[in-house]
C-alpha cells in the first residue's frame, strides 16, 4: 500500500513537472512580429502599424477605405495567439487626382479667353484663377464660357474697368 502510495505520488508529481514545463509562453514581440510582415505584405496595409500586448493587438495608422480597415482587422484576428483586435485605423481616401480635369479646363481655356487678351488665367486641382483687366460688359461673357469648362472653382481676380 506503501508502495502504490508513494509510485502515485512520484506519477503525479512527473505529470505536473511535465504539463508545467510543456505549456509555453506566447511572446507578444513574436505575435507583433508575424503580425506586421503579414500586412506589410499587402500594399494597401503599409501605413498600418501593429501593437501586441497580452496576445491582444492594436491597429494603428492610416487606411484608404472601410474594406481595407475591415481586412487589416479580420486578418490580425484570425492569426494564432492573438486573442482580439483593437482597431484604431483611420479611414483617409486618397486625394482626388485633377490631372485628366486640368488638361481638358487647359485645353478649352485658350478658346475661351482669345477675345479676352488683358485676361490670363491659370488652372490647379480643376480650380480656374483669373488675373488681368476686363471690361465689364465682357466679364458675363467670359464667365460664361469659363462656366461651361465645369471647374470645380472660378477664383475671379480681374480688375473690372
Amino acid at each position: 500500500m506503501k508502495v502504490f502510495r508513494l509510485v502515485s505520488m512520484f506519477t503525479l508529481i512527473l505529470a505536473l513537472g511535465i504539463g508545467a514545463s510543456s505549456c509555453k509562453k506566447v511572446n507578444d514581440a513574436d505575435v507583433q512580429k508575424a503580425a506586421q510582415e503579414t500586412l506589410a505584405a499587402n500594399p494597401d496595409l503599409a501605413g498600418v502599424v501593429v501593437t501586441v500586448q497580452d496576445q491582444v493587438a492594436t491597429l494603428t495608422g492610416v487606411v484608404m477605405d472601410d474594406a481595407t480597415k475591415a481586412y487589416a482587422e479580420s486578418t490580425v484576428a484570425g492569426m494564432e495567439n492573438v486573442k482580439s483586435v483593437v482597431n484604431e485605423l483611420e479611414v483617409v481616401p486618397p486625394a482626388p487626382d485633377f490631372t485628366a480635369v486640368d488638361a481638358a479646363i487647359n485645353a478649352a481655356l485658350a478658346d475661351a479667353l482669345k477675345d479676352h487678351e488683358t485676361v490670363t488665367a491659370a488652372v490647379q486641382d480643376g480650380v480656374i484663377t483669373l488675373t488681368g483687366e476686363i471690361r465689364e460688359r465682357d466679364l458675363p461673357v467670359l464667365m460664361e464660357k469659363l462656366n461651361a469648362l465645369n471647374p470645380e472653382q472660378i477664383v475671379n481676380n480681374l480688375t473690372v474697368k
